[in-house]
């Protein structure tokens, strides 16, 4: 089979000639795309917005097994005088971006989320897992679905410890831990065209946690967790936040500590040996050496250790395949 785009207009199905390459961009949380040039064909290919594409694979990493890498639809056509077609196709995620107001009570994020697909009539699948925690109340006015699952995402993380990724699997809504999404893929100076390495203590880290509940009777009450070794060595740097009747919040500020206490590490890795289990919301363990003393080390490597993509750009020739990475970690190494 090797690789294989499809595009299908009514009941017909084509092979269509593909100019180029294939490139297929997976966001955390976000909608996928699949871009592509097609040799134009009065005759023998017909294609308009609507339409549905599906990208398959067998002769790319890992081998061994064949690759449904995208199934979505036409949203954008680009002909040109030289006789091309340049489309924009994007997985069902993009209905989510239809707009609603929402108020909702006691709803579990997996629970909200099959309801909102049932509102957009799009395909939940079997592979949303079961999230627990219960979403005590919630007013969405106004915004994108895939905001309020995001917001539900967020408020779930927050309240167990645990975050969910929300992806398109191959027509199909599915929502996954990110203990689901390790990959046993190592990346490192030999498998990388070129990177960009940032550490920071800048973007959403925090030493001190501070949540506040007011209360019926004028007073309020405050929950307050710290890590003073981490104080010492930056200084105090402070999150603050209100609290719902129904949350725990010793709890809630202990799991937001954890969460935040981190240096934050960014990275961007260019043209790296492609894999097709990459997207975005994967982890992946990252053995990398910036030549620089940065104040830390793992057995002489600079970085060791998992990070989440949040964004991977695959692209596609015959026999060719590699990918761009944009990752991040709140961890040290290990």
């Amino acid at each position: 089979m090797a690789t294989e785009l499809r595009t299908q207009s009514g009941d017909r199905v084509y092979l269509p000639v593909v100019q180029g390459d294939i490139t297929l961009t997976r966001e955390k949380n976000g909608v996928s795309v699949l871009e592509f040039k097609l040799l134009s064909d009065k005759k023998n290919l017909e294609i308009a917005e609507g339409n549905l594409v599906t990208f398959t694979s067998d002769e790319i990493e890992p081998k061994g097994s064949g690759h449904a890498l995208f199934k979505g639809f036409v949203f954008r056509l680009r002909p040109d005088k030289n006789g091309f077609i340049s489309v924009t196709a994007y997985d069902q995620i993009r209905y989510l971006k239809n707009t609603d107001t929402y108020v909702y009570e006691n709803k579990t994020l997996a629970e909200l989320l099959r309801m909102i697909c049932g509102d957009c009539q799009i395909k939940a699948g079997s592979d949303i897992m079961t999230t627990g925690y219960v979403i005590p109340s919630r007013i969405e006015e106004q915004k994108a679905y895939l905001d309020m699952i995001v917001s539900a995402i967020q408020l779930t993380a927050q309240n167990t410890g645990k975050e969910y990724i929300l992806w398109d699997n191959f027509g199909e809504v599915a929502l996954h831990d990110t203990e689901f999404h390790k990959i046993p893929l190592v990346i490192g100076n030999d498998t990388a065209g070129d990177f960009d390495f940032e550490t920071n203590i800048d973007d959403d880290t925090y030493n001190q946690i501070k949540l506040f509940r007011e209360k019926d009777d004028g007073t309020r009450e405050v929950f307050v967790k710290s890590n003073t070794g981490r104080i010492s060595q930056w200084g105090l740097l402070q999150y603050s936040d209100t609290l719902t009747d129904d949350e725990n919040g010793d709890n809630k500020a202990e799991i937001l500590l954890k969460q935040k206490e981190w240096k934050k590490i960014t990275l961007r890795m260019i043209d790296c040996f492609g894999d097709a289990r990459v997207r975005g919301g994967s982890s992946v363990v990252i053995n990398l050496d910036t030549y620089a003393n940065m104040g830390f080390a793992y057995n002489g490597i600079t970085y060791h250790g998992w990070m989440m993509v949040k964004k991977v750009i695959h692209r596609f020739k015959t026999g060719f395949h590699v990918m761009d990475l944009d990752l991040e970690g709140g961890f040290e190494h290990g």
